[in-house]
């Protein structure tokens, strides 16, 4: 595969991914959008990030545990209770990360 070929597959996926992000960000910026329709987005990264936090939480050596011997269940349990508390990232993923490191090598 030739140099010209390569750069052309590599516009066309920045095209491809670029423009549709791009262009919803162009038509909503002049928009003032409802105050209950932000506040309603607001909360959307938190349950995009929970569907896929949850479900790889759950699952220990292929099935679901949801029991106290899983220890990410306790490292989800502290990075919740670090991020209600102090609505720090830092010291949510420090928390977490440290439960973890902690749990398995208890359980």
């Amino acid at each position: 595969m030739n140099t010209e070929r390569l750069i052309l597959i590599f516009l066309g996926m920045w095209f491809v991914t670029y423009i549709p992000r791009l262009l919803p960000l162009l038509a909503l910026s002049q928009v003032r959008l409802p105050d209950r329709l932000m506040s309603w987005l607001s909360y959307l990264p938190a349950a995009i990030l929970s569907s896929l936090i949850f479900p790889g939480a759950l699952v220990r050596d292929g099935t679901i545990d949801p029991g106290i011997g899983n220890p990410s269940l306790w490292a989800l349990a502290a990075s919740f209770a670090v991020a209600f508390k102090t609505r720090n990232l830092i010291l949510t993923m420090i928390a977490g990360g440290g439960v973890m490191f902690v749990a398995q090598l208890i359980l």
